[in-house]
């Protein structure tokens, strides 16, 4: 990360799996976050951890905070996650806000027929916590217990069925990444839609990953 900073990268990510989980999560965060030249360091977290940690993270310099979250129903979202435990990331949640993080986003998959009538939910959600939400087509990577090509819906349905429910702007808001906001008017709430199979982005990728094993991946395929 140090040689990719000084070589002009100003945001980082850190993401996973659950980085929380690994042994001294802590110390890479603190190494990483007041790096020189470094203008956001990000955490991609499934929120489990973070009523421990969000204090210590953003005393470690993270700026950002996306959450994965997809669904508010308990037992559905122990279904989706195979271990999750919804309580724990909704109190998450809380203690992020808690600790002063203004830039908090939810990360949602929509799956047919599996959390698809969750969607004007889950942005009610975002609007009662001053959060914003991501929509994120799905991505055919990994083992999953359902056929993902019934399943993926895209975000053109989803936007067509938001906007039937709330007032939305369109929105130049950039966070760097390949999301189209959309501002929910009279809210502080943006609904982002990043989708890789409708609208592909591939010739605006400006993205580099680094496994835990120190292996460079050009592509998430």
């Amino acid at each position: 990360v140090k040689l990719f900073v000084r070589m002009g990268v100003s945001k980082v990510r850190i993401t996973g799996g659950e980085p929380l989980v690994r042994k001294n999560a802590m110390w890479l965060f603190e190494e990483i976050g007041h790096l020189p030249g470094l203008q956001e360091c990000l955490l991609t977290t499934n929120g489990s951890q973070l009523d421990k940690h969000s204090m210590a993270l953003k005393a470690a310099g993270v700026n950002r905070i996306n959450i994965s979250l997809d669904s508010l129903d308990e037992d559905r979202f122990r279904k989706i996650t195979r271990v999750g435990e919804l309580p724990k990331v909704l109190s998450g949640i809380e203690h992020a806000i808690q600790a002063g993080f203004s830039n908090i986003k939810l990360n949602t998959v929509l799956m047919r027929g599996i959390n698809d009538d969750e969607a004007v939910d889950l942005v009610n959600f975002a609007i009662q916590k001053h959060i914003d939400i991501s929509f994120i087509e799905e991505m055919p990577l990994g083992e999953v217990n359902h056929d993902r090509e019934s399943s993926c819906i895209s975000n053109n349905e989803t936007l067509a069925h938001l906007k039937s429910k709330f007032s939305l702007t369109p929105s130049t808001h950039k966070t760097g990444g390949p999301a189209r906001y959309w501002q929910v008017n009279g809210h502080q709430t943006k609904i982002g839609f990043t989708s890789p199979h409708s609208h592909n982005f591939c010739e605006s990728c400006n993205r580099v990953r680094i496994t835990p094993t120190g292996v460079l991946r050009t592509c998430l395929y």
